[in-house]
């Protein structure tokens, strides 16, 4: 699933509840009941805390956002048209229940009963159920990553649905499938008068991922609907930030550096690895981002507008967009790497993390891909082989389409709601009567702690606007 995908969940989720919730209330179990087409997921806490649900398709979930939660020890639970369950916990907090449902079945609602909250699953498990199970984890278990808590996404074509009869905003963009080309940046590591690592024989680094970073671009270039970039094609010298700004003038869905690695204190040391970003790096990062929205007129990214008065709410829409690149990244590490397997050893099968300045883009799911070691003559004398380039640029292409496969290219559009700008005269009030919402909504949709208005603010809407 893509970041984009799971970016409209997160983002949805940020629009239309209240800031941030310290951490109160407990899940203690959770049980399950089928009766019939109806099957019921009992979640026990010792207090019902706010909650939001939403149900998603392709492949059918049941979300439920319960803030200020945390988790006690939850077993699994399946049966019914439920096939599994996942928990996740966010940073601010909130916990995050997914309900991998048969291929038929539906959330028919929530309802509070005491201190319990009941979800209502309609529709038959039976054989469909299997699909269900096949998709969950075979425990319910608490990820400590938010960017893993995103993995139930929302639906490209409904937007978040609200309890009945509640006066809720919509969010004011969901996920829609990219209609234009996917831009993969590749980046052949080095060049000019930086040669990176050398080889006994003589054979530079910068060379040899030239060389593998052209084979890869034909594959690509050859595959309907991907637009690869070359950061460089001949051996010319170019600075990590310019490489980064090619990625991010090209709007690129991926960007992938390429690299070879020495360990000169041990020869025998072989093996190709793909690293993404450390979580120092992503600090780094995320101040850059910031920095930039506080010195540029252009706050728009990939078609959400981030705010120029709401600093906190670009912090977190930077760290939403961040952990979902990040998780991407590491999703598309780990399919290089088990090609990589293919043609020769893996040096870590787990994708290291480290401070890599050309993977600090918190937008575009960043992977540096060290392919084999110059260090060790053996490998040395492959590298020089055009066989084996062609062999490591190969791998490099079937982990990106296995890796588009798993998360299809999206993009953020908007659903219809807009930004206001506060006319003299103007009240709260008013406003949210024309937009048939509450005050409250408008409230929570733009973090206001006062009714009272400014001439000129902007104020987002869920919907029409003028």
């Amino acid at each position: 699933m893509s970041q984009w995908l799971r970016l409209a969940f997160l983002l949805g989720f940020l629009l239309v509840s209240p800031a941030l919730w310290a951490a109160g209330e407990t899940l203690e179990s959770v049980h399950l009941s089928a009766d019939g087409d109806s099957t019921m997921v009992r979640f026990d806490l010792d207090r019902v805390p706010k909650y939001r649900y939403f149900a998603l398709d392709d492949p059918p979930r049941a979300v439920i956002d319960f803030e200020s939660t945390q988790a006690g020890a939850v077993d699994s639970v399946s049966g019914g048209a439920v096939g599994g369950l996942r928990i996740a916990r966010h940073a601010d907090g909130s916990l995050r229940a997914v309900l991998d449902l048969a291929d038929r079945a539906k959330l028919a609602g929530v309802r509070v009963d005491g201190s319990d909250l009941v979800a209502t699953i309609q529709g038959s498990g039976g054989a469909q159920t299997g699909n269900a199970s096949q998709r969950a984890s075979s425990h319910a278990k608490l990820e400590p990553q938010p960017s893993q808590a995103a993995q139930a996404g929302a639906s490209s074509n409904q937007a978040a649905r609200q309890p009945a009869g509640t006066d809720e905003p919509k969010a004011l963009y969901r996920a829609a499938a990219e209609t234009g080309p996917v831009v993969v940046v590749i980046d052949p590591g080095h060049g000019g008068h930086d040669s990176g690592t050398r080889a006994a024989s003589g054979l530079m680094e910068k060379t040899v991922t030239l060389a593998i970073a052209k084979r890869l671009y034909a594959r690509l270039k050859a595959t309907q609907n991907i637009h690869p970039v070359l950061t460089r094609d001949d051996d010319r010298f170019i600075t990590l930030r310019q490489r980064v700004r090619i990625a991010q003038q090209h709007h690129a869905n991926l960007f992938i550096s390429i690299h070879q690695n020495a360990y000169p204190d041990d020869t025998g040391v072989d093996g190709g690895t793909c690293y993404v970003l450390s979580q120092h790096g992503a600090t780094d990062a995320k101040a850059a981002q910031l920095a930039h929205f506080e010195n540029s007129a252009d706050r728009n990214v990939a078609g959400v507008q981030f705010s120029d008065t709401d600093h906190t709410l670009n912090a977190v829409l930077t760290d939403l967009y961040q952990n979902a690149s990040i998780d991407d990244a590491d999703d598309l590490a780990h399919a290089i790497i088990r090609q990589f397997g293919q043609v020769g050893p893996i040096y870590r099968h787990t994708p290291p993390r480290a401070n890599f300045a050309v993977l600090r883009d918190p937008m575009i799911p960043s992977v540096l891909c060290e392919t084999a070691f110059l260090s060790n003559p053996r490998q040395a004398r492959k590298l020089e082989d055009n066989r084996f380039r062609q062999q490591l640029a190969d791998s490099m292409y079937h982990g990106v389409m296995s890796y588009f496969r798993k998360h299809p290219p999206e993009r953020m559009q908007a659903t219809g709601g807009s930004i206001y700008t506060v006319k003299s005269g103007d009240t709260l009030s008013q406003i949210a009567a024309r937009e048939g919402v509450s005050s409250d909504v408008l409230m929570d949709i733009n973090h206001l702690h006062t009714k009272n208005l400014q001439v000129g603010q902007k104020l987002e809407l869920p919907g029409g606007g003028s």
